[in-house]
Formats: C-alpha cells, structure tokens, sequence
C-alpha cells in the first residue's frame, strides 16, 4: 500500500473518532476537577482540535498522493 493511502485513511479515522476521544481525554485531563458549567465548551474544544489534526493530516496524504503522481 502506498504511503499516502495509510496516511489519508489515518486522517479521516481521526475525524471520525474525534467525539469519543474527546470525551475519553477531558475525562483523563480533568479527572479529579469539578467542570459545571464549562464542561461543554472544553469539551467542544478538544473536538474541534483534534478534527483539526485529522483535517491536517488528510491534507498532507492528499499533498503525497499529488506528489506521487507527477
């Protein structure tokens, strides 16, 4: 499998995971803190962050595969 492939298929993975990793990482972060009322807004943070990264990520295997093709 070429490189871009792996590279493309980790980075929408990371999109599509970014909801429960989110929860499962504001649980590890702030586990022994009490979040009412800004538990959503930290939550949504770490969602958009982590779409972030696997939107960046998909962006470099599409630049590969561009790459590879010339």
């Amino acid at each position: 499998m070429k490189k871009w492939v792996s590279i493309l298929i980790l980075g929408i993975m990371i999109i599509l995971i970014s909801t429960p990793l989110a929860y499962e990482l504001v649980g590890i972060i702030y586990s022994n803190q009490n979040l009412t009322g800004e538990y959503i807004p930290i939550l949504n943070g770490f969602i958009h962050s982590l779409m972030l990264v696997g939107t960046l990520i998909v962006i470099a295997g599409i630049s590969l595969f561009i790459k590879d093709k010339k």
